[in-house]
């Protein structure tokens, strides 16, 4: 809603006042048959989850999974169909589904032939479908991801952004799957396409939010699909409002060349030339995509590269209404031009068009001119309080899971410091990010809490106690903190219960080394799929000096909690004096927010370790 002259509200969006929009948006579309006369089916609204699934699928080939946060559309529930993708997976706005969401997925599709999930590289995606490949896999499912990373905007930026370039990944990966290629070559083709794709855009305003005002912005270049700020702030001749497409476009495609020359796949020009990919951001009208059509087309720079196929112009992967577009550049060889030309069920893929010589004719004048060419949360909280119900009824008791009273006593004494730091942590993030930490680790504070007293953790079984840990942080923490501790404690129970049955085959381990190497694999898992290393000022640098003084300090059964939290600490205070955040939201953050300040992933962390210290200390005394 906005307001006019006269004060009254004006309607200038047609989304629901309240409500489920993304809900809606789906099961509209999931009414309609593809040209094929298949359809989608969608997750049941009380799950929880937005699961759109093809209503064909076998299980007799490799199935093909994507998704990310709503507000792309189509991408990418749009391209669930024969031919592209099996199943999608959507998040609430510009937000990464869950992990459970993305297991249910993989459940719900893979068969023998396995399952490669397609990812945005994005924080939050990675964590969330890298977790839930892990839980696949330890269910026996197989599964391997490919990591899209095609933006150029930022030369120096070591985790570039997945943007339009995914969709191509999504076709030429869905036509070898449909001709019968196993997971293997499905992943290595589609891989190869992630690495070599190269896209940048560029927007006049960002998109609007459901119900809230468009952000007043200078034009950019470089801006993500959720609205991140820019690379370059553009500058260039206008009249009465219209920009100079000309000298624009002009901008867009150096930027973009010299971006995919630094990429190695780009060094050298195949023999069938380039497939060129404009992306309407969302918010172009047909006529202004057609002018931006030409003037790539007519670009020096893109002629002399050899442009021999496009796709679009069209809205393929969009940001709400941004007003904006991208391009995208992909090296062609035979086996991608034969995956693009394939057919394929999605009304939303445009299919791929040969670029031909333009050619004019004089038309005949005779006597006159010729005439031109014409949803949930409610039933979700019901279904819990049954599940709760049924568990009272048949009387569970405590000692029904192993328990130890000192691991429950420094588990509660953990729990307690985060949910008493909620205010500070969020404080401390506000500075240099969204504000929410102290709020997420509370949460996750209180999910494990409540498992505890509702005698649901095994606290007398280590692998089994990270493993459940493990999956309330997934369940009841958010953000990204929340999938990385979760994915830490997932792969570090894995490699605990491995322990056991390796035992027979080397001598005994102590205690200390048990943990260290449990939970240096965790950290290690967690590290492959969230990106940061020490001193990236994250949480890991708390985390990794405190595994460094337990694998120093190991003396028998004998944990020295107290060396590991004056590491932790040491290593949390060192945060304030790092100018350059390489991950998460304080990456975009200027140094001047950051020094003086500790990382509050990491405070939290040297708190927990303090915590466990002092409850050590207070059962030794």
């Amino acid at each position: 809603m906005s307001h006019n002259e006269t004060g009254r509200q004006c309607v200038n969006q047609f989304f629901h006042q309240s409500g489920d929009i993304i809900g809606a948006a789906l099961s509209g579309s999931a009414q309609l048959q593809h040209p094929d006369g298949s359809g989608l089916r969608l997750s049941a609204p009380v799950s929880g989850m937005r699961l759109v699934v093809r209503d064909d699928w076998q299980r007799d080939q490799v199935a093909l999974i994507s998704g990310g946060g709503s507000g792309h559309e189509p991408a990418h529930a749009g391209f669930v169909g024969a031919g592209m993708l099996t199943a999608a997976v959507c998040g609430e706005l510009f937000a990464s589904p869950t992990v459970e969401a993305v297991l249910a997925a993989l459940r719900e599709v893979t068969g023998d032939a396995g399952t490669l999930l397609i990812v945005k590289n994005y924080t939050g995606d990675r964590l969330n479908f890298g977790l839930a490949a892990e839980r696949a896999r330890q269910e026996g499912l197989k599964v391997e991801m490919v990591i899209v990373a095609d933006d150029v905007a930022l030369p120096d930026n070591p985790q570039p952004r997945g943007l339009a370039g995914t969709l191509l990944v999504h076709k030429i990966a869905g036509a070898l799957a449909a001709g019968g290629a196993d997971l293997e070559e499905v992943t290595a083709v589609a891989r190869r396409v992630a690495d070599s794709s190269s896209t940048l855009g560029m927007a006049l305003d960002v998109g609007r939010h459901p119900g809230k005002p468009r952000e007043p912005r200078a034009p950019e270049l470089g801006l993500g699909i959720h609205g991140e700020p820019g690379a370059t702030t553009l500058e260039f001749a206008s009249h009465a409002g219209d920009c100079d497409v000309h000298a624009l476009m002009d901008q867009v495609v150096t930027a973009l060349i010299q971006g995919h020359s630094r990429k190695e796949a780009g060094g050298d020009l195949p023999a069938t030339g380039h497939l060129l990919m404009i992306n309407d951001l969302g918010g172009c009208s047909a006529l202004e995509r057609a002018v931006l059509l030409d003037e790539a087309l007519a670009h020096p720079s893109l002629k002399a590269l050899g442009i021999h196929a496009v796709v679009g112009p069209q809205p393929l992967m969009t940001s709400l209404d941004m007003h904006g577009f991208s391009l995208t550049l992909l090296p062609l060889d035979g086996l991608l031009e034969e995956a693009l030309d394939a057919r394929c069920a999605p009304r939303a893929w445009p299919g791929v068009q040969r670029v031909v010589p333009l050619a004019h004719f004089t038309p005949r004048q005779e006597g006159g001119r010729a005439v031109q060419d014409a949803s949930t949360l409610a039933e979700r909280a019901r279904a819990k309080a049954d599940c709760q119900a049924r568990a009272a009824r048949e009387g569970r008791a405590r000692v029904a899971l192993p328990g130890d009273p000192q691991v429950e006593q420094r588990l509660r004494a953990v729990l307690e410091v985060l949910l008493a730091s909620e205010v500070d942590l969020d404080r401390l993030d506000a500075i240099s990010g969204d504000g929410d930490t102290g709020t997420t680790f509370a949460g996750g504070a209180r999910a494990v809490l409540e498992a505890l007293e509702d005698c649901e953790l095994a606290c007398g079984d280590s692998g089994e106690l990270m493993t459940s840990i493990g999956k309330q942080l997934a369940y009841g923490m958010g953000g990204s903190s929340g999938v990385l501790l979760s994915t830490l404690f997932t792969a570090a129970a894995t490699r605990w219960k491995t322990q056991a049955s390796e035992a027979d085959a080397r001598a005994p381990a102590s205690l200390g080394q048990r943990w260290h190497e449990a939970l240096d694999h965790g950290v290690g898992r967690m590290q492959h799929y969230g990106g940061a290393v020490r001193g990236d000022r994250s949480l890991l640098d708390a985390l990794l000096p405190a595994l460094d003084a337990l694998q120093a300090s190991m003396q028998g059964e004998r944990v020295d909690w107290a060396a590991m939290a004056r590491a932790a600490r040491q290593g949390a205070d060192a945060t304030a004096e790092m100018t350059k955040a390489r991950a998460g939201r304080s990456a975009y953050v200027p140094s001047s927010h950051l020094v003086g300040h500790n990382d509050p992933g990491a405070e939290a962390v040297a708190r927990v370790f303090e915590a466990l210290a002092d409850a050590a200390e207070e059962a030794a005394g």
